[in-house]
């Protein structure tokens, strides 16, 4: 592939970069936005309850004060979730205006990688812990204690250490390009 080839592969990551940058954007405030409504609408709190606890979740009291724990168990993963795409936006951004094989880049890369595989187990604490508070106030011997582990948070184990394992890699392949050109 010649000059013309690769200044056209530039090119097409340039705009790919650009429309990722907005999508991250816009899923970021999306994110912001439907989590807050979320636990503001009883019906809604009570969907993310049945989403992630399945059918104990339908039996477990809701009010506001529980719809404010759940909140609060909740904005752990999702404030893991924000930062991870946060890094990732910031590396579309750099992609945009050219910075690819850089250390910057590979580092946003690797803490988009390690916000995935943060994931993981916060998937099977966060229902864990969502179980055991909303069915505290419960009377002794209807109290839950759940544990749960989904293909979803195996997957975000793999995809997150992969992530961070080539993040790494390309990490020292800039640092030692960079040493290199200061030789020359």
């Amino acid at each position: 592939m010649g000059a013309t080839g690769s200044t056209a592969a530039a090119g097409r990551l340039a705009r790919l970069s650009r429309a990722m940058m907005w999508v991250t954007t816009i899923g970021i405030g999306l994110i912001v936005v439907l989590s807050v409504v979320g636990f503001l609408i009883p019906d809604w709190t009570r969907n993310a309850l049945l989403a992630r606890l399945g059918q104990i979740g339908a039996s477990l009291p809701l009010t506001p004060s529980t719809r404010l724990a759940a909140a609060a168990i909740f904005a752990v993963p999702v404030g893991v979730m924000l930062w991870g795409l946060w890094q990732v936006r910031a590396l579309f951004r750099d992609f945009a205006v050219g910075r690819v094989f850089t250390e910057a880049a590979a580092r946003r890369l690797q803490l988009f990688g390690v916000a995935v595989l943060v994931q993981a187990p916060l998937g099977p604490l966060t229902a864990t812990m969502l179980a055991l508070a909303l069915s505290l106030a419960n009377p002794p011997g209807q109290r839950f204690l759940l544990v749960t582990f989904s293909l979803n948070d195996y997957f975000a184990l793999i995809i997150g250490g992969v992530l961070v394992a080539v993040a790494t890699v390309m990490r020292e392949a800039a640092r030692l390009a960079e040493e290199n050109a200061s030789f020359v």
